[in-house]
């Protein structure tokens, strides 16, 4: 038995993390998101009643309390950790690089700069 395209199972790995908790402090860095679980089990109930699609039809929610962003795969490694590695908020990630993060240690380009965010997180991004 094979499954059509609506029937697959979607793999969200390296897409969405395993957690939004900060690996260091444990806070919530994007409360109103789904972790990649979650997230999977989401894609799989809404296909069964069809409400998956191109436009998907799961609600998430990035707003001031978010601290959801993408930073230069170089300010990871300096961190001592790699993309997808886990999730570090903004603070935690300062202290481990031992200064503050500056608008260059952000990819301008990423959708993530788009999104709100904390006070702390819009200063930053410049």
């Amino acid at each position: 038995m094979t499954l059509d395209d609506n029937e697959k199972k979607e793999d969200w790995r390296g897409r969405v993390p395993e957690s939004w908790l900060c690996v260091d402090c444990g806070i919530n860095t994007a409360p109103g998101l789904l972790n990649r679980v979650e997230l999977e089990k989401a894609i799989e109930e809404a296909k069964a009643v069809g409400k998956w699609d191109d436009d998907h039809g799961i609600e998430q929610k990035v707003d001031h309390n978010s601290e959801v962003y993408h930073v230069r795969d170089a300010v990871w490694k300096a961190a001592g950790t790699e993309p997808f590695g886990g999730c570090l908020c903004v603070g935690c990630l300062e202290k481990r690089l031992g200064r503050k993060l500056k608008p260059k240690d952000f990819n301008r380009h990423h959708v993530f700069t788009s999104f709100p965010a904390t006070p702390r997180l819009i200063k930053r991004r410049g």
